[in-house]
């Protein structure tokens, strides 16, 4: 038992009680600065590697700070990283490792990555709003501060593998919460949950503003021109979106630990099923350009497939694609029954019409109302970008594209499309270096899965070359990749993806 009752799985259980305490509103909101400042004193006094994998575990369950009523957004996890990554590289020569990066700054990776970063602090020059581009610029740096800390501790298989389950540990906490949601609607109300999560959930997550703005306009019902609405799961996040982003990103990781433990059927069963929950996820999130974007995914299967390039590992991925077509096809049977649930409460009958397609085929409505709004913000971005090519109106300014308040930005005002987004706030070069990091993020999967040692490491690099061409294609209809906890989780993986300098034969 002692085993189990370790510091690190103490703190960690600390940290999962004081969340749902201060969600049922048993406790004040101050119970996560509490144990904000204990999991600081334990990364400082813990090892590194127990740090990180607290930092990781916790990445679903990370909240807002309640500092003072007028301030009352600031995420933990900024703190904790900007702590584990002073205690990482404190050391002098943790320093000049830093500086090697910069030496080497001829390697595509880094100066691609230098030039993004060049350009979005360049762009504050030409910001109106010069404070919402310096907080989106530490934004980014401070998630980027995880993947520094991923590359450096991950050196050896074991190291990788740590930092794999500490992420599946997060990842079935999502899942976990998904399910509750799935159930809770069933016997309660959509009325009544939605309050209930706006007010008591998203609070504790993400500050008061974004709980008063989604208690009136939220993403988290599917809305049909013949049937009542039903859930579009959300689990953790604010969005429907982030959700499915954060599940496509965790299937890497779920599908390699089930390979690596695929002689402990017990373990191997229990990252198939995590397998099959993320997939169900992504169908059940109702977000489209999760559903159509699971088409270059498998365009790119099947190429492989077709070359027979590591036929049985490629296999083992086309089957995944292929299963989430099958629970997609699945979950539209679940909206009638789901009315006959509601009606129930209600104690009325349902007899409306329903077509088990009609959300999907609204992908292709010029007409229906989010298309036309997503059509009509793109337009708005390429004419703002044709007369701001160089700097863009500045990082986080997308508000000026869109001519709209300050306030604007605070409820999430985007180019419903992450390229876009970027090539207005930073400009046409710092939106090419971006596609120029995502490209070579691609290129260092091709390499893992081609020159790996290990076949679980070797399908790592498979599976998250294929989940993450599926989030690229994502990427053009929304920007969830900037979800704090989605990035997070991005930055781990990428991180990981580049310690595997061992594996190369």
């Amino acid at each position: 038992m002692k085993k189990y009752f370790t510091s690190l799985n103490i703190i960690f259980a600390i940290e999962i009680i004081a969340v749902f305490l201060a969600v049922l509103g048993v406790a004040p909101r101050e119970i996560i600065l509490i144990w904000t400042g204990l999991a600081v004193f334990f990364i400082i006094f813990s090892p590194p590697k127990e740090g990180l994998w607290l930092v990781l575990a916790s990445i679903p369950l990370f909240a807002a700070l309640s500092i003072s009523d007028s301030f009352d957004t600031l995420a933990n996890w900024r703190i904790l990283t900007l702590v584990l990554f002073l205690k990482v590289f404190w050391r002098r020569e943790s320093l000049a490792e830093i500086k090697g990066y910069l030496k080497n700054w001829r390697r595509p990776e880094i100066f691609f990555l230098l030039l993004f970063f060049l350009l979005a602090a360049s762009s504050i020059l030409v910001a109106t709003f010069k404070i919402l581009a310096i907080k989106k610029l530490i934004f980014i740096i401070n998630a980027f501060l995880l993947l520094l800390v991923v590359k450096k501790l991950a050196r050896d298989e074991r190291s990788v593998l740590e930092i794999w389950q500490a992420l599946a540990v997060g990842g079935g906490t999502v899942i976990f919460v998904a399910l509750i949601q799935f159930l809770a609607v069933i016997f309660v109300p959509l009325f009544d949950f939605w309050q209930f999560w706006a007010g008591r959930v998203i609070s504790v997550f993400y500050g008061a503003d974004l709980a008063h703005l989604l208690s009136y306009s939220n993403t988290w019902f599917a809305y049909y021109s013949s049937a009542p609405p039903t859930l579009r799961l959300f689990s953790v996040f604010p969005d429907s979106h982030s959700f499915a982003m954060f599940n496509l990103l965790m299937l890497p990781i779920f599908l390699s630990l089930a390979l690596f433990f695929k002689n402990e059927k017990t373990k191997k069963r229990f990252f198939g099923i995590l397998t099959a929950l993320a997939l169900l996820s992504v169908a059940f999130s109702g977000s489209r350009g999760a559903w159509l974007n699971v088409v270059p995914a498998f365009l790119l299967i099947l190429f492989l497939l077709r070359r027979k390039i590591e036929y049985f590992l490629t296999a083992k991925v086309a089957w995944t694609l292929i299963l989430f077509v099958v629970l997609f096809v699945f979950s539209t049977i679940w909206p009638p029954v789901f009315y006959q649930f509601q009606a129930w409460q209600k104690g009325e009958g349902f007899s409306g019409k329903f077509s088990f397609f009609e959300r999907a085929k609204s992908i292709s409505d010029a007409d229906e109302l989010s298309n036309k709004g997503r059509l009509q913000i793109w337009r708005a971005s390429l004419i703002s970008i044709e007369k701001n090519p160089i700097l863009g109106v500045g990082l986080g300014n997308y508000v000026r594209v869109l001519d709209e308040k300050v306030s604007a930005a605070k409820k999430g005002a985007s180019a419903h499309n992450l390229y876009l987004d970027f090539a207005s706030e930073i400009g046409l070069a710092g939106a090419v270096a971006l596609v120029a990091v995502f490209g070579l993020i691609l290129k260092r999967a091709w390499f893992v899965f081609r020159r790996s040692k290990e076949e679980y490491f070797k399908f790592f690099g498979l599976a998250f070359g294929i989940y993450f061409l599926w989030v690229l294609g994502y990427s053009f209809f929304d920007v969830v990749l900037l979800n704090d906890k989605v990035l997070l989780l991005f930055m781990v993986s990428v991180g990981a993806l580049y310690s595997f300098e061992f594996s190369k034969k």
